[in-house]
């Protein structure tokens, strides 16, 4: 389920702190429910010239040294007219930076359009850069899903499959095996730059697991603080499924991603049976993404190296593995073997 994302001016003062902003409310008629949808800011720039057309009031408004000199230098006739144009487009917020006190009556205008003042000490430059990363991550899209998030020797593996399949067990022995639990059963995705997607549990789910028969458990009082984490980058997704439930991969060159939030993550399908190992399985596949990322493929090295000796015994094509005929288990007979 996606969400649309947006900050309250009120939550942008309360994040500045944590930002390095430096943010003080200037103005004291209210607007702080006014809502901020883009991580872009805004220089108005023309618009106080009277050309309003391209002012967004859903962005934050910077003003620095050039704008607030700009409407000290009209005459106030004009002055006033600039700024009843310019407040006239609704504007979420308008930010004085370099500490600057903001002309009476700019102050004026705002208060009649509800238009919330603040200021900050920073030079433009160094206060844009930190309000645009900061507002990346608050607005960045975000949604539940239903899985498992564990870290497996540092790589965040997201387990997929239908309900009761037996994810949460799974990451129950990945986390009596050393490894670290980051959300159970609703994992919080969000994207952020460039192009990663992260998981974390919500409030109030953070640090417990659901296990059927057992109920719920507090992973953090079971195993200490070192079997969890807070937030993890979503590097590969396991599904797990029944056998039945669909064709599967055996060589592995497919190249199948999952795509959250408009992001393509790599997928891995693991089929389900008794006997299996899935813990030790999922690991094996974080292992693998390790070697991915150092240039190993094993699985494409392998194909290289057949259709390399395909070649030079003057076949043609390239090789992949037969599928099994149905019901078949995969295990030749004895009495075939030469």
């Amino acid at each position: 389920m996606r969400r649309e994302a947006w900050v309250e001016v009120g939550q942008l003062i309360s994040e500045g702190a944590q930002a390095g902003l430096v943010l003080q409310q200037l103005s004291n008629w209210g607007g702080l429910e006014r809502r901020i949808a883009r991580p872009r800011i805004q220089k108005p720039g023309l618009a106080l010239a009277g050309f309003t057309k391209h002012v967004y009031p859903d962005r934050v408004q910077v003003l620095g040294l050039t704008e607030i000199d700009y409407l000290l230098s009209l005459e106030p006739a004009q002055l006033g007219r600039a700024l009843r144009l310019y407040i006239a487009r609704d504007p979420c917020v308008l930010v004085l930076t370099r500490g600057l006190e903001p002309p009476d009556a700019l102050m004026e205008a705002a208060r009649d359009g509800g238009v919330p003042v603040l200021g900050s000490t920073l030079m433009s430059s160094t206060f844009i850069s930190r309000v645009t990363r900061r507002l990346e991550e608050l607005l960045a899209p975000t949604a539940s899903i239903h899985g498992v998030l564990v870290d497996v020797l540092g790589v965040g593996v997201l387990l997929i499959g239908r309900s009761g399949v037996g994810k949460s067990e799974a990451a129950l022995d990945l986390v009596l095996k050393g490894h670290r639990l980051v959300a159970d059963d609703v994992v919080e995705v969000t994207v952020r730059p460039p192009d990663t997607v992260w998981g974390a549990a919500n409030d109030l789910h953070q640090h417990h697991m659901e296990i059927r028969g057992m109920g719920i458990l507090n992973i953090t009082h079971l195993f200490g603080v070192a079997a969890v984490r807070d937030n993890k980058k979503i590097e590969v997704v396991v599904e797990l499924s029944e056998v039945d439930e669909g064709d599967f991969d055996r060589l592995g060159t497919e190249g199948q991603v999952w795509p959250i939030l408009g992001v393509d993550v790599p997928l891995v399908r693991i089929p389900l049976r008794p006997g299996r190992n899935i813990a030790s399985l999922i690991e094996v596949v974080a292992r693998n993404q390790l070697l991915k990322y150092r240039g190993h493929d094993s699985a494409r090295e392998f194909q290289d190296k057949i259709n390399a000796r395909l070649a030079a015994a003057g076949g043609a094509g390239e090789w992949s593995p037969e599928p099994l005929p149905a019901g078949s288990s995969g295990v030749i007979p004895m009495t075939e073997v030469e």
